[in-house]
């Protein structure tokens, strides 16, 4: 502006534009990886395979960074420890850009909308996670802790010894007699003779054993006990003599026999001895004695003939019924026949304590932010006063942390032992309190009297109950005397006190136990009422009936406690929710398919009347070899169907058994003829209704169709359905909601489906160009890179080329990406390179090189059968390379993983416009080996020879070989061009992209400044000096520059235009050398001068 008075007004004018540097080398990398992996550090999730991150370009800056950030790169083994070469689940693109992060410092990476965990092949369903905190009661690595008593005698094979059994955990309710009327015995079905089982169907688990009759009863019970002979005569077949007496228990019963059977029916005959539970039997030619008491006693002579003893081998003494011990390791039960109480054989000793085959309950609680199950310890005792003491030997409770955990033994509390085992977790911290409802005038009148006793510090048992007693006056003073009268007892840590709303809160200041005894059944007038979950409000929580005892026991007993039955799944799989949308699911199940016929009105089951009746019942023969029975070693009929697994590697190739008695091959590409198969989604179960699964023998017979089956009548007569839903070995999707319930199936006769599952696992990977289905691990293939191509074409952040800057894009170890990645490429303007690989299992003879470069299968896609794209910024490499991963095991890596680190070092020693191959710049640092995968799996080194390069050089592909001198050499430049041209180079294409990148910033300063002479001017100083650099670096020969009137006409300028018009002639590399070589005479060379 002017200056009005006297100043000094100084202007500056920025007239130094210049064109800044290149920001270097930068990779953009794009990646398929495992879920919610965790961090290289090993704490945390790792943030860039989180769901919430798929899909954003991060920017990593070194390896540490990277580990950090999507976590270690993952490569599978098999179950012997053999890495899966070439497998569909190996994270390449990770692996490859923590190679580069070792020369570079800039690489973009980013993450497909996949989860490769989720593909790992399974034979079951998966769920989704449970809901944080969910306990799994972990049956498969629990171990009871029982052990069986053998009461032999001492020079028997294992007598007076302990044996420990181990019992079948049972979860399923289909397993007990009457799960829904309460019954829980195991059915009969379930285990044989001499067995134990653990029902853990409830949170009760009872200890359960099948006796000689095949019947399971209780351990500890008197069906039990009655189970073991307390008594066993030594002598087999005995002569008994008839008409003398047997005095058991002082009762006299005379035998009217001379065989065991009939002196064991004579004492089965006696009244009073079946009613003390005392019964007989021949075993084995001997005579057994039961009882369901403690003991029974075989009275002495003369009371018991003493001829009758002797024949049978019976001693006059008292023997002791089988028990059952709950004790630790260190208090070995006293069952020995020189214990002051023998026990026979058959006793129980539930061992309490993990050594030496002791209990462990395994007890899983699930942590969504690891999503990983930790073990819990739940350690065995018999109250929860003797838990307190174990646990907290120093607060008697008041230590313990919610969450904590103990297995009660003996859940009643009984004499003798009940065999049952229940899981308490800790509810609360600090001290234990139960409150009473709002104390007004329901105890007018009352003379109210309870006892209670209170767990001590170190102590494992309850102490003396005390006497609490008062006079209800029917008014609110009742609480204070009911609080007075406690406080007045003398307890160590039991005080009562009445709340803002007189409720009468009874506290245990340690935490620990209170048990109460409502001997004038006034406590329940006052509101302690036993805590129900459905009915919180008018229940008291932290009190519950005591061991042992119902809402039937007069009078009432309580116990007030911190800790609460613990709601848990038992089962030896771990628990899952629901699967979660989308989820999917790599069935691994190949012999497991159901075909369908088309009856020429609809599809109809295989074995249907309409289609083959008499077809294998178990469904297709899925073998490797050519089957000559059905699967029941019936003889083959017409219309047996054979699943080929010889080839897996294009599974499924299908035969159908002809009246010709001939196996006919199957066209799985016909789906038009009445002898082609359809490949499609079609039912999962036999109805509609069904969650489960149903077997294929069950859909033989079915024609049940879900309403999304294909229309029948788009196909003609005599074609097959291979039903994808319900057969394996393909990727399924699970889809929430799937049916709508509120219409009819048309499928099935127009029948409602309001009764119908809701849910459905589809097809995620699809069928093959050609119409037949896609499995195995194509079908793994074809959902990873469903989700890359879908990444890579609608991710709108990796288009802004001005805030995200690379100029390197590689999808490694997946060609299906090619042409999304020259699609991004030309979004973005032409400003990078895009390096494609070729297949890991692409073998190296010139036949099979040229007839995947030339697309002789005419792949419609860049794919393991051919390659279609081309162009002027894409270069392809072969073969692949060996190398190790971050573990140290040795993996197969795809060409791109050495192919973008040499292009990076390249760019370090040289420029872009240097070539980036040869031994001086084209030397592999991150590979020991280059060659293929075989079809067994297998990796096989190659050096490729002359004619093998020649091949790959002719279709213009780039072959890193072995060169003897130099290690392994990127051998080729060459760029896809799609007509031979300077941009049929490497090096020429990167110096297009690197210029084209350059010249928008040169040209951008003078965007808005006058279209004159003077600019333009300005515009071609600029662009002389940047070429004439690039004529220094030796990236051109030679260049012209044009920015006048001659190419700024005057209808371009009114259209403010400017035009710099430039002319390069690239720099072209050395790639075929000449020599000839000229044999002379002696003498002819000196002769020539």
């Amino acid at each position: 502006m002017a200056l009005v008075s006297p100043g000094v007004e100084v202007n500056v004018i920025d007239e130094s534009f210049y064109t800044p540097s290149a920001a270097g080398t930068v990779p953009m990398i794009f990646v398929a990886t495992a879920a919610d992996k965790v961090k290289g550090s090993g704490a945390g999730v790792a943030e860039g395979t989180s769901a919430a991150n798929q899909g954003r370009p991060y920017l990593i800056t070194s390896q540490r960074e990277l580990v950090e950030t999507f976590g270690d790169p993952l490569f599978y083994s098999d179950n012997n420890g053999n890495m899966i070469h070439a497998g569909e689940l190996n994270e390449y693109g990770l692996q490859t850009a923590y190679s580069l992060l070792g020369v570079t410092n800039r690489v973009y990476v980013c993450r497909a909308d996949i989860n490769l965990s989720k593909l790992e092949a399974s034979a079951t369903a998966p769920g989704g996670d449970p809901l944080d905190g969910t306990y799994w009661f972990d049956t498969l690595n629990t171990n009871v802790g029982v052990k069986e008593w053998n009461g032999a005698s001492i020079t028997s094979t294992n007598g007076q010894s302990f044996s420990s059994v181990v019992p079948t955990i049972i979860v399923e309710t289909s397993k007990v007699v009457d799960y829904a009327g309460g019954d829980y015995t195991p059915k009969t079905s379930v285990g044989a003779v001499g067995d134990y089982a653990l029902v853990a169907v409830t949170t009760v688990n009872r200890l359960w054993y099948k006796n000689n009759a095949g019947a399971w009863v209780t351990v500890g019970g008197d069906a039990w006990r009655a189970a073991w002979a307390s008594i066993r005569g030594t002598v087999n077949t005995p002569t008994v003599p008839s008409g003398v007496d047997l005095s058991i228990d002082g009762e006299a019963v005379t035998t009217t026999g001379t065989t065991v059977t009939q002196l064991a029916a004579d004492i089965n005959g006696n009244s009073n001895l079946a009613t003390a539970g005392v019964t007989a039997a021949a075993v084995d030619g001997a005579l057994e004695i039961y009882t369901n008491n403690n003991s029974v006693e075989i009275d002495a002579a003369p009371t018991s003939d003493a001829g009758l003893l002797t024949a049978v081998g019976l001693t006059a003494a008292v023997y002791y019924a089988p028990f059952v011990t709950e004790a630790p390791h260190t208090s070995v039960p006293e069952y020995k026949a020189t214990d002051s109480n023998p026990r026979p054989t058959g006793s129980i000793w539930m061992q309490t304590t993990a050594p030496n085959s002791g209990a462990t309950f395994t007890v899983k609680q699930w942590n969504d932010d690891t999503k990983l199950w930790s073990t819990v310890p739940a350690p065995l005792y018999d109250t929860a006063e003797g838990a307190l003491a174990a646990l907290d030997k120093t607060g008697g409770g008041k230590n313990l942390a919610i969450g904590d955990l103990y297995v009660n033994v003996d859940v009643a509390d009984t004499t003798p032992i009940d065999a049952t085992y229940k899981i308490f977790r800790r509810a609360a911290t600090g001290a234990t309190k139960i409150q009473s409802a709002k104390i007004v005038a329901q105890l007018a009148g009352a003379s109210v009297s309870f006892t209670m006793a209170e767990s001590i510090i170190g102590s494992a048992t309850l102490s003396s109950a005390k006497t609490i007693s008062f006079s209800g006056s029917g008014s609110s003073v009742d609480a204070d005397d009911m609080a007075g009268a406690i406080n007045s007892a003398g307890f160590v840590n039991i005080t009562a006190s009445v709340d803002a709303q007189n409720r009468v809160v009874i506290s245990h200041a340690g935490g620990g136990e209170m048990k109460l005894v409502d001997t004038s059944g006034d406590l329940a007038v006052a509101g302690f009422a036993p805590y129900d979950v459905n009915n919180a409000s008018s229940t008291t929580i932290n009190l519950d009936y005591a061991p042992g005892t119902d809402g039937t026991t007069d009078p009432e007993q309580y116990i007030a406690s911190n800790w609460r039955t613990l709601s848990y799944t038992a089962d030896d799989d771990a628990p899952t929710a629901l699967a979660t949308q989308g989820e999917l699911w790599y069935s691994s199940v190949v012999d497991e398919v159901d075909i369908l016929y088309h009856n020429g009105t609809t599809w109809v089951g295989y074995a249907d009347s309409t289609a083959f009746p008499t077809a294998n019942s178990t469904g297709p023969l899925v073998t490797a070899s050519e089957p000559k029975t059905q699967s029941d070693g019936s003889a083959l009929v017409a219309g047996d169907l054979w699943i080929d697994t010889a080839d897996i590697e294009n599974f499924p190739t299908m035969y159908r058994w002809t009246a010709a008695s001939e196996w006919q091959l199957i066209d799985k590409a016909d789906q038009t003829t009445e002898n082609g198969v359809l490949f499609a989604d079609a039912r999962w179960a036999d109805a509609g209704a069904d969650e489960d699964a149903a077997s294929i023998e069950e859909l033989m017979a079915s024609n049940y169709l879900d309403p999304d089956a294909p229309d029948p009548a788009l196909y003609p007569k005599g074609m097959l359905l291979w039903n994808l839903r319900r057969s394996g070995f393909n990727v399924k999707r699970f889809e929430r909601n799937y049916v709508d319930v509120s219409l009819t199936n048309d499928r099935s006769a127009d029948e409602s489906m309001a009764s119908y599952y809701p849910h459905r696992w589809v097809t995620d990977s699809g069928n093959q160009p050609d119409g037949s289905g896609t499995f195995g691990r194509h079908a793994q293939r074809k959902s990873v890179t469903q989700s890359l191509q879908a990444e890579l074409n609608s991710n709108t952040e990796i288009r802004d080329e001005e805030s995200r800057q690379f100029n390197l894009i590689a999808t490694p170890g997946y060609p299906e990406l090619i042409g999304e990645m020259i699609s991004l490429n030309y979004d973005r303007r032409l400003t990078a390179f895009v390096v494609g690989d070729t297949p890991f299992r692409l073998t190296p003879d010139a036949t099979s090189l040229n007839e995947w470069a030339t697309n002789v299968n005419l792949a419609v896609e860049d794919n393991d059968r051919g390659l279609v794209s081309r162009d002027e910024y894409l270069g392809i490499y072969y073969p692949a390379g060996f190398t190790s991963d971050n573990e140290g095991n040795n993996v197969v890596v795809p060409p791109s993983y050495m192919a973008l680190r040499t292009l990076v070092l390249n760019d370090q020693v040289a420029y872009p416009w240097f070539a980036p191959a040869g031994t001086r710049r084209g030397g592999v640092t991150n590979a020991s080996a280059t060659g293929f995968v075989t079809s067994e799996g297998e990796f096989k080194s190659v050096a490729l020879n002359t004619g093998q390069r020649d091949t790959l050089y002719t279709n213009a592909i780039n072959p890193i070989t072995f060169i003897s001198g130099s290690g392994l050499v990127v051998f080729g430049q060459k760029t896809r061009a799609r007509n031979a041209s300077a941009l049929d180079r490497i090096n020429v294409a990167r110096l297009t992209v690197y210029m084209r990148g350059q010249l928008e910033l040169l040209a951008r300063p003078y965007l808005f400044e006058p279209n004159d002479k003077i600019t333009r001017d300005q515009v071609k100083a600029a662009a002389d000096a940047f070429l004439l650099e690039l004529v220094s670096l030796r990236a051109i020969y030679d260049y012209v520059a044009v920015c006048d009137e001659s190419n700024n006409t005057p209808a371009r300028i009114d259209r403010n235009e400017l035009h710099l018009d430039i002319a390069i002639e690239p720099v072209k590399a050395i790639e075929f050398i000449y020599i000839p070589l000229r044999i002379k005479n002696t003498g002819e060379i000196a002769a020539l001068g």
